[in-house]
């Protein structure tokens, strides 16, 4: 079971709610909560998503060797269907495209004007408060 949860780590993309101290407003401070429906249990606290092209992921188990490709899957998958591609491939000549690019699809016009409504991305933001990290002390003998 350890094996399984080092190899496959629980993270969440987060956003932000504003807490207040009984009504006085004085007392405000932002704190960082999961945006899926599944971490917050009560309907009337609001999750805001952090600024466009702003993504906050937070780590829930350790990030090592065998499990951090998969966090980078992760983020790299979230950031290619929410964020703006770099250059736009739809005026690039075929000869001056890389070996493995087949070039321009069928509907690249309706991609590009999807892609351009896409934030750019401005920042990752990793949060590693869940994740322990082990102090090793080294003596000499």
């Amino acid at each position: 079971m350890l094996l399984i949860r080092i190899a496959h780590p629980r993270g969440k993309f987060l956003g932000k709610v504003t807490v207040r101290q009984d009504s006085d407003t004085s007392q405000e401070r932002q704190v960082f909560l999961p945006l899926n429906p599944g971490g917050i249990t009560n309907p009337d606290v609001k999750v805001v998503p952090p600024s466009p092209g702003v993504l906050v992921y937070r780590l829930e188990e350790s990030y090592l060797y065998p499990n951090c490709s998969l966090v980078n899957t992760t983020l790299v998958s979230y950031v290619k269907t929410n964020m703006k591609r770099g250059k736009d491939m739809t005026n690039v000549s075929l000869s001056d495209r890389a070996w493995n690019d087949p070039g321009p699809r069928r509907g690249a016009a309706d991609e590009a004007a999807q892609n351009d409504k896409k934030p750019d991305l401005r920042a990752i933001v990793l949060d590693f408060s869940n994740v322990s990290v082990p102090i090793i002390c080294l003596t000499k003998p």
